[in-house]
């Protein structure tokens, strides 16, 4: 199995070429759009050194990230909820890998990321059946690697150069003197001598990655420390076992004075191998990294093995393909639990006291037998979020959304749309339901500050005048300077707030909120959706004010004067807590704390259209009134 190594190590400055022209920027705005969450990142084998790498490129960002195995996932699963993770795998398809993706998708982290070398893999088909994924893959001009990670590896080092530093500092050296000098080295040591490498910085990924060759093509014994750690009792090995031992030496110009003064203490007649960089940052690792290759190369033939195909014992296989998902229950987060766990706003299920889990047990036991025992004449839905997807959002309701809406519409009742939105929405809905439909039903635009029905092209009003206050707090707004540029645009009953590149959201929000609690301006409210902030005058403006007018009209079609409220932002600030605290209402996002209204009742890991389309699927008609049987 496998190819030669020889031969992998020929392509590898293609790989690299191939690399720095590939398209990232999607990935590196996605990714650091997020950022201010804690980052696992998941591999197995080779790719390990690779999640190694990318927590060091996290870190520099300013934010914890940690590279664990899928095992290690497992047991650091109830910390997920409020992080994120990232999945690396160069051919998207191995057992472990895809058991991590399954205790992902069950303990609902804020954002699953993956990284796949080869399209259309297992890893990508899982990753579309959950709404808090994101899947990248590129197709790796070499191929599958070997035995060992190679080209994949170089592949992933400089694409994550690229994503999380932005810039990429050209790698070139002599391979012909470093090699020369492997082959001096390697003229020092016998075939079974253990290898100490010391490492700090940009050259631990690199570190990881060489234990990880000597180990699975097994070419000799190794041990790994950082240049300090190595102070802290690991030198006594040199002292007991020095005669088969030797240090391989990894430094940037950021370590080599430490490295200088740590190795000058050693006992003279250690054998060192410098693998070293003039590079300073991220694109040092990339260097080490194809230096190491040349070693194991050398170090292959010194043992009388191609490290691209070094044989695999039959055991080995099995090992490989061991299945052992059975032995960790993931299915044991069902979907009561998962429900428990977004209410009471926890890491997990098994983070509450017996006490708690009683109380919300029972709370959850109540909320689903009322709504399911509830026999509703009306339906409203939030707009963005709930009904049109963020990715959809100039384009308009998603397409089996719209075909749900017409199915309730065709069984006979009335649906009530509360959205933030102007004629915007009015336009798309116009497009999304059948003309026949609109007289049954209401829109509430500018978070229902007029509402009227679908068919009423008048709505919204754009010559209604907005009051004193908005104009008061617009004018404060355009006055202030942001670190980013905002722009406040003024409704009749509304201030809206966006910002152009909306991954600076986070840091112009919270000097919005506090100026305009700062101005102690009266009836006002900040509400935020997912893609901007209102700023609403209550007196005139509130989601609730929906209700009664899809009430009456329920009642004058003879259906069951109950309504059923759905929406994305439940939790305050969000722009429908008003709208999801009326008694039978279910959240595809945030919820709040009260047990009787706003569950989230969607499936792990779905949430926002994905989770509507699970709620619409739920509906049971009947002449007079609907059910909801979840």
């Amino acid at each position: 199995m496998g190819k030669p190594f020889h031969s992998e190590l020929e392509q590898v400055w293609e790989t690299y070429d191939w690399a720095l022209h590939q398209q990232v920027d999607e990935i590196r705005s996605d990714l650091l759009h997020n950022i201010k969450k804690p980052l696992y990142i998941v591999g197995s084998g080779g790719s390990l050194s690779v999640c190694h790498h990318i927590a060091a490129l996290y870190q520099s960002n300013g934010m914890m990230a940690k590279a664990v195995t899928p095992l290690e996932l497992y047991y650091s699963r109830h910390a997920l909820r409020d992080s994120n993770v990232l999945f690396v795998s160069a051919s998207g398809k191995n057992t472990d890998i895809l058991f991590g993706y399954k205790v992902a998708i069950a303990y609902e982290p804020n954002k699953i990321y993956s990284i796949c070398m080869k399209r259309n893999t297992p890893l990508s088909k899982l990753a579309t059946k959950v709404s808090i994924s994101k899947h990248f893959d590129f197709n790796l001009p070499s191929g599958k690697d070997g035995f060992l990670a190679t080209n994949s590896l170089i592949a992933f080092f400089t694409l994550s150069n690229r994503i999380f530093s932005g810039t990429h500092q050209k790698v070139s050296f002599n391979s012909f003197e470093f090699q020369q000098d492997v082959d001096h080295f390697l003229e020092q040591v016998s075939s079974d001598h253990t290898f100490l490498v010391l490492h700090a910085g940009w050259g631990t990924s690199v570190a990881v990655d060489i234990e990880s060759k000597l180990a699975e093509a097994a070419l000799g014994n190794v041990l790994i420390a950082d240049w300090r750690n190595f102070g802290h009792g690991r030198h006594h090995w040199f002292d007991k076992r020095g005669g088969t031992s030797a240090i391989i030496s990894i430094t940037t110009p950021q370590e080599k004075q430490l490295a200088d003064k740590t190795l000058a203490l050693l006992p003279k007649g250690i054998s060192v191998l410098h693998i070293t960089t003039d590079i300073e940052g991220p694109s040092a690792s990339i260097e080490l990294l194809i230096k190491t290759f040349y070693f194991v190369e050398k170090l292959g033939t010194l043992q009388g093995i191609d490290p691209g195909r070094p044989g695999v014992p039959e055991y080995g296989r099995k090992l490989y393909h061991l299945s052992y998902q059975k032995l960790y229950n993931v299915n044991d987060q069902t979907l009561k639990k998962t429900a428990i766990t977004r209410k009471a706003d926890v890491q997990s299920f098994d983070a509450l006291t017996p006490i708690e889990q009683t109380y919300w047990s029972n709370a959850y036991d109540a909320f689903v037998r009322k709504l399911q025992d509830a026999n509703f004449g009306a339906a409203i839905f939030d707009y963005d979020g709930t009904l049109c997807s963020a990715s959809n959002r100039f384009i308009g309701v998603d397409e089996k959304i719209a075909s749900g809406l017409n199915i309730i519409l065709e069984k006979g009742f009335i649906i009530g749309i509360a959205t933030g939105r102007g004629k915007s929405a009015r336009e798309d809905l116009q497009k999304a339901i059948d003309e026949k439909f609109w007289p049954r039903v209401l829109v509430g635009y500018y978070n229902c500050g007029e509402i009227g029905l679908l068919s009423d092209n008048t709505l919204p009003d754009k010559k209604k005048v907005a009051n004193q206050s908005l104009i008061y707090i617009y004018e404060q707004l355009k006055l202030y300077k942001f670190p980013f540029e905002i722009f406040p645009e003024l409704k009749a009953n509304q201030l809206v707030i966006e910002i152009k590149d909306k991954s600076q959201w986070a840091k112009v929000r919270q000097s919005i909120i506090q100026l305009v609690i700062r101005l102690d301006v009266p009836n006002i409210q900040i509400l935020e959706s997912s893609h901007s902030m209102d700023i609403i005058d209550q007196a005139e403006t509130n989601k609730l004010n929906i209700v009664e007018y899809c009430l009456t009209l329920a009642k004058k079609h003879g259906l069951m004067p109950e309504v059923i409220c759905f929406g994305d932002k439940g939790k305050w600030p969000g722009n429908d807590h008003q709208l999801l605290s009326t008694c039978y209402s279910l959240s595809v996002d945030e919820v709040t704390a009260l047990t009787d209204s706003c569950w989230n009742l969607s499936q792990a890991s779905i949430k926002n259209t994905d989770a509507m389309l699970g709620y619409m699927s739920a509906l049971k008609f009947s002449e007079k009134y609907f059910q909801i049987q979840l």
